[in-house]
């Protein structure tokens, strides 16, 4: 028999065995009380991080102008997935066809914004902050419109992989998490189970009040144990049918996926491809990690649509800038300015929203935007999140017409 003061002692002890870090106990223990989605619209980023080529992605196949700038590079005609007489889709985005068919899919053509920063780094911070830059930003778009979202139940935005988190998710509020894989997210024990024989000690002890610090470490512990037995739930949840390809930005949405099955309740999820950086031999590398994007959003798309979560879940690809329109020297393409965004999952009014930019009409050689990209996130969160965009961005924005 344990007695109660060995059984503080103990404790006290062994929490230090619990693999636990920055915000994980506050979200293992709102996990454990509350618990499910309730059916909410779920928003997922993919950051494509390096400056996706926008103009070999969505081409402009339709324009002579187009061959004559990309001497190497160039889509041959007849490989486009042509959305009409003027555009179509890098023909590794192939697998997506099934999305356009469904009206699932959709481009927002020419988004940038005023002003066009050629910097990764800074172009990156407007994109995650939607403040032009005046200082130092200490919250990101999503951040504040988490602040929006909070309420008792619900955790706040998961960012997925070993990246830094964006500063997107930055909040003055409860701190997104990031974890690596369901396998990190889980509370893990000492080699011999110590935490685990001492909580079922626990239970047969008489309750005791008066000692906080063994109230508190009680129900710490008991709170993280029961939402990892709830996560452990997750990978159960894999077994549907769909077949991921092993890429890393594949295993990343197949977490999102299990999550989402799993009914958890999380309104925002983040994850990023690194690689876009392609000022040389652009034509291979491009078309590969056009075909992780593509393979991945279509596994993801299928899952979802297995699970029934189709219409409730976005998911919203961008990168910081998009590339120069003529070809550089070295069979590659310049950070540039206007690029794209695709949005799958729910039905869709068109397969391309905003305006091609003129391949004439130029920037110092850069296609001008015609969609700001802070009218894309209002339209975002006024639509699909139901947050006030004026509370995030500080003003209002015309809204795109994007949804069916």
């Amino acid at each position: 028999m344990i007695d109660r003061r060995h059984f503080v002692t103990s404790l006290a002890g062994s929490v230090a065995a619990l693999s636990l870090s920055g915000p994980l106990p506050g979200v293992f223990a709102r996990a454990a009380r509350h618990g499910r989605a309730g059916g909410e619209k779920v928003l997922v980023v993919i950051q494509l991080s390096g400056g996706n080529d926008g103009v070999n992605t969505l081409v402009p196949y339709g324009d002579d102008l187009y061959a004559k700038n990309r001497f190497s590079l160039a889509v041959p005609k007849d490989q486009v997935v042509r959305l009409d007489d003027y555009a179509g889709l890098h023909p590794a985005l192939e697998p997506m066809a099934a999305m356009l068919e469904a009206d699932r899919f959709s481009v927002v053509q020419g988004v940038g914004y005023p002003q066009p920063n050629r910097s990764h780094f800074e172009s990156m911070d407007l994109w995650h902050t939607a403040h032009q830059l005046t200082g130092p930003q200490s919250t990101g778009w999503l951040g504040r419109a988490a602040g929006q979202l909070e309420q008792p139940g619900r955790l706040p935005p998961l960012h997925l992989g070993g990246e830094v988190q964006p500063l997107a998710l930055a909040t003055r509020g409860t701190p997104a998490t990031s974890i690596r894989s369901i396998e990190s997210f889980r509370l893990t024990f000492d080699g011999d189970g110590e935490v685990s024989k001492l909580l079922e000690l626990s239970n047969g002890l008489p309750r005791q009040s008066g000692n906080p610090l063994l109230e508190h470490l009680e129900q710490g512990v008991a709170a993280a144990t029961r939402a990892s037995r709830r996560l452990a739930e997750v990978g159960n949840t894999r077994d549907r049918g769909v077949s991921y390809p092993t890429t890393g930005l594949a295993g990343k949405l197949r977490l999102v996926a299990d999550l989402i099955a799993a009914d958890m309740p999380v309104r925002v999820y983040y994850v990023t491809l690194d690689g876009f950086d392609t000022h040389a031999n652009q034509g291979p590398a491009h078309a590969s990690l056009l075909a992780e994007l593509a393979g991945a959003s279509a596994a993801f798309h299928g899952d979802l649509e297995k699970q029934g979560n189709l219409d409730r879940v976005l998911l919203f690809t961008f990168s910081e800038f998009g590339r120069r329109l003529k070809e550089n020297g070295s069979f590659g393409t310049d950070h540039g300015a206007a690029s794209i965004v695709q949005l799958t999952g729910p039905r869709m009014k068109s397969p391309l929203a905003g305006r091609y930019p003129s391949l004439t009409d130029l920037d110092e050689g850069d296609l001008k935007f015609t969609v700001d990209y802070r009218s894309l996130y209002a339209t975002v969160l006024e639509q699909w999140l139901g947050v006030d965009p004026a509370l995030v961005l500080d003003q209002r924005y015309p809204a795109v017409d994007l949804f069916a």
